[in-house]
């Protein structure tokens, strides 16, 4: 077997396992944090500069205004809608390709701006049908409700948490105070080219643009080291 040969064998083995992407449907590319729910030392309750939650938003109105597109983030995950793949690149064809490249910007970028201990991200992309954008951001905005809620009450130290029914979440969350303030974050903030814009708006076809997020300065407390 010539070199050719051996060349188109292995070629056709590995685009067997890189998905094509049909440039002519809208794309999406989905990105959320590596053991991060479960890490303490990520605070994703907490809205202060600087925080996790700070550069997240930095980071996602960043890309969605680079390529021009829809995002929708809840916890540590988002989903970059793209209705044009062209934003991504003529090339920009195979989800292995599109997975490798968008991760290391997204990761470059959050991290340069995360003073906290690096973040890693899995990344995933495929394709939806189109007619579909909005039906996928409603299941997005569901799938980021329920997971908001089991981990603001992990948080809380609610035993079992992620077994607990929706329902029976919604309730054990109203009941404490502090849910009241970001209550308004539990179904995802949705973006549209770098503005944050009202999610019922938009699923009512309005589009309503939000204001930027008032962040307050983290309060640091001194270590007792310090004074050894």
């Amino acid at each position: 077997m010539n070199n050719k040969k051996w060349s188109n064998y292995f070629l056709n083995i590995q685009n067997k396992y890189n998905l094509k992407i049909n440039v002519n449907k809208p794309i999406v590319i989905f990105v959320d944090g590596k053991d991060i729910t479960k890490n303490l030392k990520y605070n994703l309750i907490q809205e202060d500069k600087g925080s996790f939650n700070d550069i997240f938003e930095q980071t996602i109105t960043h890309f969605s205004e680079k390529f021009n597109c829809i995002a929708i983030s809840g916890v540590d995950e988002v989903s970059f809608i793209l209705k044009n793949s062209k934003e991504l690149g003529e090339k920009a064809c195979r989800a292995q390709e599109i997975v490798s490249l968008f991760s290391q910007y997204f990761y470059k970028y959050f991290n340069d701006k995360y003073t906290n201990s690096p973040v890693y991200w899995h990344c995933k992309c495929s394709n939806i049908p189109k007619g579909k954008i909005k039906s996928y951001i409603k299941y997005r905005s569901l799938t980021i409700h329920e997971l908001y809620l089991t981990y603001f009450l992990k948080r809380k130290q609610v035993k079992d948490a992620g077994k607990i029914p929706l329902n029976e979440k919604e309730e054990k969350c109203n009941e404490i105070e502090e849910y009241k303030e970001i209550e308004r974050y539990s179904r995802g903030r949705l973006y549209i080219n770098g503005k944050q814009i009202e999610l019922e708006s938009f699923l009512n076809d309005k589009i309503v643009e939000l204001p930027d997020t008032i962040r307050k300065d983290e309060i640091k407390f001194l270590n007792l080291n310090d004074f050894e």
